[in-house]
Order: structure tokens, then sequence, then C-alpha cells
């Protein structure tokens, strides 16, 4: 039987993604810093959301790093959209 996902699995995750896309070591990513701290921009953060949809079933689209600007705070969102089921695949 598979774990669940928990948000702690998915911040590892998305600092595992963000450390490809910015081309950095995973310990440089801090998990409170913004994204644009971090030197996220719009193109890499449709490429970090395109990722992370593909790994989870979900439909978000770039506004949520965004909404969400940091790590920590995408995580929690992605976990809470995981939870509750809205927006992953059929």
């Amino acid at each position: 039987m598979a774990s669940p996902i928990n948000a702690a699995s998915i911040l590892g995750d998305l600092r595992t993604h963000l450390a490809d896309v910015l081309y950095v070591e995973i310990g440089d990513i801090e998990d409170d810093a913004t994204f644009k701290e971090l030197g996220l921009d719009s193109v890499l953060g449709v490429e970090l959301i395109s990722v992370l949809n593909g790994k989870y079933g979900l439909q978000e689209k770039i506004e949520a790093v965004h909404d969400h600007p940091t790590a920590r705070r995408l995580a929690d969102h992605l976990h809470s959209r995981l939870a509750g089921g809205a927006g992953t695949a059929a």
C-alpha cells in the first residue's frame, strides 16, 4: 500500500524540482524564500507548475506560483488540493 502524500513530501519534491529548473543545489532552496528571491521567473514558473501537475495529476495554473510565492506555501496549497481531491486527474 502506498503511503499517503503529506505536505513534507510535497515540499521535498517541490524543492527538488525548483533546484532542477533553477540549476542550483537543493540546499540553496530556502523553504520560506520567495520564488522571486530564488530567481524564478515566469518561464521557469510555468516549467515548475508543469512538472508538478504531471507528478500529482493536478491542473494548476501559473497563478499558483504568484498566489503561493514560497516553496512552503505552494507545497501547503498543493497538499490541500490533493487532500481535498480538487483538481486531481480522474
